[in-house]
């Protein structure tokens, strides 16, 4: 799902620089959090947060640090983390709303903002908070539900594609492919008996997610009520992905061992996907490959380019019990101080492109720098209250046409039917 430029500002609330958040139920009634800022000092009690970006001890020293800075402002006011992972965030999430003590401030990730907004969990943000914060418009969109805003971007992962260009050099390409036909052509160029000419294994809905965005479609609706998994788009997209296949150019199993290194660090493999987290490893490992005299970085391309976009969020609860400072603490994480260092820590696409000038630890590394001058690109998943329930089924579907089980029309037929129930089911 992507959402335009114009219907993200359209209906912007005109309350002012300062006030922070606006949220109603069903999207009447008061606004909450309206107003002035609060004074410095003027805020006590405790805000909880329920976070999964802060796993390791590392991780929790920085989210310390960050707590520490906002107590210089707000001495009174007590942050207490419950920190969480992904494989747990749901349950987490699940129970707390299902016993009533739903935590103030909510980190979570992309596809997550519609299902929780639409229950009423998470807070609407006045638009006004994003007025200081230099935010491509593009990654705000997965924030966002029925034209509100609902989260922030606090640290963020980006997928590209990355080709060798020595073996490029091989058969003649230099420039990168401008449609799947192209990318399909280069990837059977690059194959050589065992030798696969290209790596796209992973998430089978995150792949999808990102041809899918090139091809020029999206799973949902704009509103996020009819699946669009039989569109045109998205045959073109699955076909290309079962196409390379078909082709003998890569395989859906061909992926890295566990503990081996990448195949692309062989040195035999034309082309791959990348993760903006693989930088570290990958470089360490073949410095020259990764080099800009050795490797392109390049967006899967048709009609437009798409890089996928993965990330955390933050939101405030729509019940939290210290609103004013569960306001101030969101506001303070999603500040550009408490973003560098998150995305420092955890060597993170920052969600402010400003970040990458100023930051050493971040501005040599060229997976960063990519993800950051490709946010406009972003293709995500979600884009339905009923992402939850949808996700967990999509994967084993699109695999079907991936392993050759099934016809591509055909799976796409029974990916849409299964969406579109688990939309009537809200």
């Amino acid at each position: 799902m992507r959402i335009s430029r114009r219907s993200l500002m359209a209906g912007a609330g005109a309350l002012g620089t300062a006030a922070l958040l606006g949220a109603c139920e069903g999207g009447d009634g008061p606004k909450a959090g309206a107003g002035s800022e609060a004074p410095p000092g003027s805020l006590s009690g405790e805000v909880t947060v329920l976070t999964p970006a802060f796993t390791t001890t590392e991780a929790q020293q920085v989210f310390t640090k960050i707590v520490a800075d906002f107590n210089k402002v707000y001495p009174d006011v007590k942050v207490t983390p419950d920190f969480s992972d992904y494989s747990k965030l749901n349950e987490k999430l699940t129970a707390s709303i299902a016993g009533a003590i739903i935590p103030d401030v909510i980190m979570s990730g992309i596809g997550w903002v519609e299902p929780f907004a639409d229950k009423g969990i998470y807070a609407e943000f006045d638009s006004s908070v994003t007025e200081d914060l230099d935010y491509v418009p593009e990654i705000l969109g997965p924030c966002t539900y029925q034209d509100k805003l609902y989260a922030l971007p606090i640290l963020l992962d980006t997928r590209g594609m990355i080709g060798n260009r020595k073996l490029w050099d091989a058969v003649g390409v230099s420039e990168a492919p401008t449609s799947f036909e192209d990318f399909r052509s280069l990837a059977a160029e690059l194959t050589s008996g065992s030798q696969y000419g290209v790596l796209i294994s992973g998430s089978p809905r995150q792949v999808f997610a990102t041809m899918l965005g090139a091809a020029g479609g999206a799973m949902f609706s704009e509103d996020g009520s009819t699946p669009q998994f039989t569109s045109p788009e998205s045959v073109r997209a699955l076909e290309c992905m079962v196409g390379l296949i078909e082709d003998g150019s890569t395989a859906w199993d061909y992926k890295p061992a566990e503990g081996s290194p990448h195949p692309f660090l062989s040195g035999k493999l034309g082309m791959s996907l990348f993760s903006s987290v693989d930088w570290q490893d990958w470089n360490e490992a073949e410095p020259d490959l990764l080099s800009e005299e050795g490797s392109i970085l390049f967006s899967n391309t048709d009609q437009r380019d798409s890089n996928f976009l993965g990330g955390t969020l933050v939101s405030r609860s729509l019940q939290s019990k210290n609103p004013e400072a569960a306001d101030a603490f969101v506001k303070a994480l999603a500040g550009e101080q408490a973003v560098t260092d998150i995305c420092e820590d955890q060597i993170r696409v920052p969600p402010l492109p400003g970040i990458i000038e100023s930051s050493d630890v971040l501005k040599d590394n060229r997976f960063i720098e990519n993800g950051v001058k490709t946010l406009e690109f972003a293709s995500y998943e979600g884009g339905t209250a009923a992402w939850m329930d949808i996700r967990g089924q999509l994967d084993p579907i699109l695999e079907e046409a991936l392993l050759g089980k099934t016809p591509v029309d055909a799976a796409l037929e029974k990916a849409d039917a299964m969406a579109q129930d688990a939309i009537d089911r809200l």
